[in-house]
């Protein structure tokens, strides 16, 4: 039997954040990414560093985005 394997080669912080509205009145919303988050890097800790960021910007309410690559392998 084949086992697979996966193993996270490349971790992105993304944290979207209402950046105003058009002018229709919609709310506009960016995205900053972050890249060479480390891969063994917790979500609690990825979190505590996404929120102290999102505490820099004018509107601290983001969404919190991990985007993780994997590699996946059959050993």
């Amino acid at each position: 039997m084949n086992m697979i394997n996966s193993t996270n080669v490349k971790s992105t912080l993304a944290i979207k954040y209402l950046a105003g509205q058009d002018k229709n009145g919609k709310d506009v919303f960016k995205t900053q990414r972050f890249q060479n988050v480390k891969p063994s890097a917790s979500d609690s800790d990825v979190f505590d560093v996404a929120t102290a960021l999102g505490n820099l910007l004018e509107n601290p309410d983001v969404e919190v985005i991990r985007e993780n690559d994997n590699l996946i392998v059959n050993e």
